[in-house]
Parts: structure tokens; sequence; C-alpha cells
């Protein structure tokens, strides 16, 4: 997941800023293409003291392999942006090989106390190669001398971590909004007879937008001028600027991996959108400069949308669809369902989605392997956390744009009490 921000909006309704988001839960910047996240930089850092180089599996990285900021731009997700903030992420690559990965396997994650906490799916090639990827992390972490906690993780990793041959205990408080930039579109139709409910709130928000004079416009990469940037930086800087306690996941800078990045700006505001698959984004940051003005911020989300769905279209005609999803493997499945590990990388190829990143759920879920009054002390603490955070404020938010909310998971040994792990979390991701 990357930052999440639990902002005092300014004016009801409009939250002045949004941004990738989590629960309990970070992205860097630098004008240019940061070198720290190069394959010179992510070998993981040396076991500690004890043990020996060659007893843990993660220290290698090939050089003539992609960088890591490429290949989560290609086999990425709401979670894996966040790696590319150095400063908070460690990256771990496996150094055996996996036969069922096009690539070196590589997972990020931060360390708190005694605690590894990865956050998100390992970037593989395929689902094919989550176990044996799950397997060597989970000895890296050991070896190291840490309990090893998988954050935001979606279906198919559960599913394996979950399996029998795991055992691990998985919940789910959190799910990733998920738009279909086509039917946002179809939705703010003025064409149509009838709107629902979230369309006209949606369509009142962009006409109030439109009474202001906001225009948005993108800027391609490489032309950027010196005073939009700063206009940028001012924004973002001004934008933090708020009380409440916020968790983050990524750290608030516009230019890092700018390569991979996308940015709609107008004089008010910005969206910057960051790739995750060859037909998939996701909302790094959407703020609005000038709060006092109403609908900015959907203005600033409708027009990215409807210039993704237009280049989308334009290619869907000169290539045909190359892939399906069988049903079993759709986000969605139900919590709690029998776990079956998935056997080959099923992800369609030629969906075009857009991702708001992790958003709190109303209530704790049970998963696999939990049960007793661990739910319920698990169920209690989240409770009081998000009430105190307010996490649901940008959920009412993104209800607007009809996101499709896909569960994500949160997984730890069963045995090893992860529960008692909330509190290291809370306080390394605090602000």
């Amino acid at each position: 997941m990357t930052s999440l921000e639990v902002p005092v909006p300014h004016h009801a309704g409009i939250p002045p800023t949004t941004t990738s988001h989590f629960t309990w839960a970070g992205s860097a910047a630098d004008p240019s293409r940061s070198p720290s996240v190069s394959n010179e930089h992510v070998r993981g850092v040396p076991p500690p003291p004890g043990v020996p180089s060659g007893s843990g599996p993660a220290y290698h990285s090939a050089d003539n392999e992609d960088t890591l900021a490429d290949l989560i731009a290609k086999y990425g997700n709401a979670s894996s942006h966040a790696w590319l903030d150095t400063e908070r992420y460690k990256i771990w690559r496996s150094s055996q090989p996996i036969p069922e990965s096009a690539f070196t396997p590589a997972q990020g994650y931060f360390q708190r106390e005694h605690y590894a906490f990865a956050w998100g799916n390992p970037l593989v090639s395929s689902p094919a190669a989550l176990e044996k990827t799950a397997r060597a992390f989970i000895a890296f972490a050991e070896a190291s001398r840490l309990h090893p906690i998988w954050c935001c993780v979606d279906h198919d990793l559960e599913a394996v971590l979950a399996s029998p041959t795991l055992g691990w205990a998985t919940m789910s408080c959190i799910y990733e909004d998920v738009l279909d930039p086509a039917h946002v579109v179809e939705l703010i139709d003025p064409k149509l007879e009838h709107h629902t409910p979230a369309a006209e709130h949606l369509m009142k928000s962009l006409a109030n937008a439109e009474k202001g004079h906001v225009a948005v416009h993108e800027v391609k990469y490489g032309t950027w001028k010196a005073a939009e940037r700063e206009a940028v930086e001012a924004g973002i800087k001004e934008s933090g600027v708020h009380s409440g306690i916020e968790f983050r996941t990524m750290a608030a800078k516009p230019w890092l991996d700018e390569e991979h990045r996308r940015y709609w700006i107008s004089v008010v505001g910005v969206i910057i959108l960051s790739q995750s698959a060859p037909t998939s984004w996701q909302v790094v940051k959407c703020i609005s400069f000038h709060p006092s003005t109403a609908g900015i911020t959907e203005k600033l989300i409708t027009t990215a949308l409807k210039d993704l769905h237009s280049e989308h279209e334009e290619r869907a005609k000169q290539t045909p669809s190359i892939a399906v999803v069988p049903a079993e493997t759709q986000a969605g499945a139900q919590i709690g369902a029998t776990p079956s590990v998935p056997a080959d990388d099923t992800r369609t190829l030629d969906r075009l989605a857009v991702s708001f990143g992790i958003t709190a759920a109303s209530h704790l879920h049970q998963g696999h392997n939990l049960g007793g009054w661990k739910v319920s002390v698990l169920s209690r603490t989240y409770k009081a956390v998000s009430g105190m955070a307010g996490l649901q404020k940008v959920t009412l938010f993104r209800k607007q744009f009809e996101a499709t909310e896909e569960p994500m998971f949160i997984c730890y040994p069963a045995n090893r009490f992860g529960f008692l792990s909330i509190g290291p979390l809370l306080l390394a991701l605090r602000k």
C-alpha cells in the first residue's frame, strides 16, 4: 500500500487529499530516477550478528535484471509502490533460483523491534512462484531472528500462507478500492436518463469545479517546467499541514520513479498515478491546493480516468483480448473459503484498472486458522484504532466513484500470537 493519510476535511465531504491508504499503515522522491531503487541497492540487509551470511537465503540481486521500479511497473500491486521509499523499506531478493518466476522474486518489508513486516505480495512473474517465494522469505526472516508478518496481501498469497503446509492465521480488515474507468465514464454520462445517488453526488461536485473554471491537463514525462514543479511541491507541502493522527506507508514525495508515473495538474491541484501493471495504475496522490473550491479532487480524478479510458479504447481497437481471469481467481472471493494455491498466472492482461490503494474496512473479518478469544481481541483493537484515526472518512469520499472493494489480508504464523505485533506496526507507521 502507499500512504495512509487521515485528512481533516477543510469543508464537508471534500477531503483535501486523496492518497493510497491503509488502516494501520507508504513513496519517496527524487526529480530523477534514483539509483537507490536499482539492483545495486536492493540486496536486503546483512544478517544480524551471530547469523552467518550464508545461512539466510536473501542477499542476492542479478545485475542483468530490471530495476525494482521496472518490476513494480510490470508486476506490482497496491502495496509494492511503497517499497521505493528506501528510508523505510528494505528489499529482500531470493538468493536461490525460483523457476516458476521469470526473474528473481523481490519482497519489500520494514522492521520494527523483532518483527519483519512484509508489505504486500512479493514481485513474481506468476502466482505459481508464490509458495516457494514465501517459504524463502520466511526462512530469511527466521535466520535473521525476526518474526515475519505479511500485511496487505491478496487472495492468492493468503491461500498460500493459510494452506495446510504453512497453516498461517489470516484476517481481513482492509480492502483495495479498484476503479473501472469505463464504469466511471458511463456513471457520469449526461445522456443517461437516470443516475445513481453516487453518480448524482459526483456530478454535483464536477459541476462545482466547472463553476470555478477548474481546468486540468496532463504533463507528460520530460515536459515539466520549473514553475510547475515548484507549484506541485508547494501544494503538497501545504496540504500536509493538518491535524489528526496519520499512519503512512509512503512519504509524500512526488518525483520518485517519474518514468513510471503520470501527472494531471491544474492551478489548484494535482493527481499522480503510478503504473503497477501494463494496464493498471494506482492513485499515489490527489491533492486540492485550494480546498475552499469544491469539486477539485473529483475533477482531477475523472479527467485522468477519461484520458486512460480513451487511450485503452483506442488500443483495444488494434489489439485483441489476450487473457481471461477464471471465476475462481477473480478478486472478491469469499473470505474464509477453503484456500486453494494458484497454479499459474491468470491475471487479465488487458483489464484497465485504477486503484485508490488500501482502505480501512468497517469491521475485522476472520480468515483462516484463527478463532476464539484471539478474534475478539483483534476486533476490539481494530475498532479502537480505526475510531481513533477516523479511518472511514476517506472511504465515504471514494464511494461516489463506485469502486470495487477487493478484500486484502494480514497473515502471521498461527502459533506466534501475531496480534501482539499490532503495537509495533502502529509505532513503525505513525508519522
